[in-house]
């Protein structure tokens, strides 16, 4: 049986003619499958261009002094993570009032000091525990020093704070220094 349905396959296909170029069939093959991808190059172009504007939008809140030509790096940065740690980096020392806003802003009772040992001694703070509160809250990320040349990093964790505390970032000679200091009004706002 197998035999006799080609031989009758055969004989029909003898019978078809073609009035239409193998090279215009192959053309229009090509045409249709890359019509076909249009929608799905589309779509995944503006998915890329979805996912570039949420990691835009959704990029840790940073600060920015002056605003002169070209690309600046910002003089600091502060970034709050969902379990409660706010990263700050200080590149420049400029803007300690911006700073202090902001660490307030995302809940910390703060005071930020830059400048000069004058700025220091006129420090409306007071002192807060001693090493070993100070080592659960802080953790310097790079060294502190001066940030010029490299930026000074550290990692606050405002759930190791003892009540009545907050915290203070603070320089003297160039140098990024961080304390526990006590909570008033006058100091940390609070």
């Amino acid at each position: 049986m197998n035999d006799e349905l080609i031989t009758a396959v055969r004989e029909q296909r003898n019978k078809v003619h073609m009035n239409i170029p193998v090279e215009q069939i192959i053309s229009r093959g090509r045409a249709v499958r890359t019509r076909r991808r249009i929608p799905g190059i589309a779509g995944a172009l503006a998915l890329a261009a979805v996912a570039a504007f949420a990691v835009t939008a959704l990029l840790p809140a940073s600060h920015q002094s002056g605003h002169g030509p070209g690309a600046q790096l910002a003089a600091w940065t502060v970034t709050k993570q969902a379990d409660g740690t706010v990263y700050v980096t200080i590149r420049e020392l400029r803007d300690p009032a911006g700073l202090q806003s902001k660490l307030r802003a995302d809940g910390l009772p703060a005071s930020v000091i830059f400048g000069n040992s004058s700025n220091a001694e006129t420090n409306p703070c007071q002192s807060y525990g001693d090493g070993a509160e100070l080592q659960k809250v802080f953790t310097f990320l790079a060294p502190p020093g001066p940030p010029q040349g490299h930026s000074s990093a550290m990692a606050i964790h405002p759930s190791a704070l003892p009540g009545g505390a907050g915290v203070q970032i603070i320089t003297s000679q160039s140098q990024v220094g961080a304390h526990l200091v006590t909570t008033s009004q006058g100091c940390t706002g609070s």
